[in-house]
């Protein structure tokens, strides 16, 4: 994440489209849909905190993956298999949550989950911010959902 290029959604920080050196962007899609959501809370009362769970369908990892997700469920369930080949996810997402996506980092969250913290802080200019993330492959084709708790600073 690049500290000069601004993260914009728009219905959260568009006046950040304007404030670039050639190049803006745009954050991780489940950041997106918690800075959306908490927005208008974060106008009445700054938010001190953040506990989100995010529950992301296989498409967020490409076609290749919904691909495997289609394959494993007919494998199972036509054909009775009681295993199935995993190219794209380490273990089987049919039938299966995956309790992490992306890599583990040195401090127990994984990459995708410090994503959400660093680029929710960034898009609301406010590095007072805790988030704490819990990300979850569940087997559905399409349609991220997540889980989120807010702590304001006033009630």
């Amino acid at each position: 994440m690049d500290e000069d290029v601004p993260l914009v959604v728009p219905e959260v920080n568009p006046s950040d489209a304007f404030n670039h050196k050639g190049i803006i962007a745009n954050p991780n899609c489940s950041t997106i849909i918690m800075a959306v959501v908490i927005k208008p809370v974060y106008d009445i009362s700054p938010i001190k905190r953040v506990v989100v769970s995010t529950y992301q369908a296989v498409s967020g990892a490409g076609a290749k993956a919904i691909s495997e997700l289609e394959t494993q469920s007919r494998q199972i369930i036509c054909e009775g298999r009681k295993s199935v080949e995993c190219t794209v996810f380490p273990v089987q997402i049919a039938f299966n949550v995956i309790p992490h996506i992306d890599v583990f980092l040195e401090n127990g969250y994984t990459k995708e989950e410090m994503k959400m913290h660093h680029e929710t802080r960034k898009i609301f200019g406010d590095s007072s911010i805790a988030v704490s993330s819990t990300t979850v492959r569940v087997p559905v084709f399409t349609s991220h959902s997540e889980s989120i708790n807010i702590e304001t600073r006033t009630e």
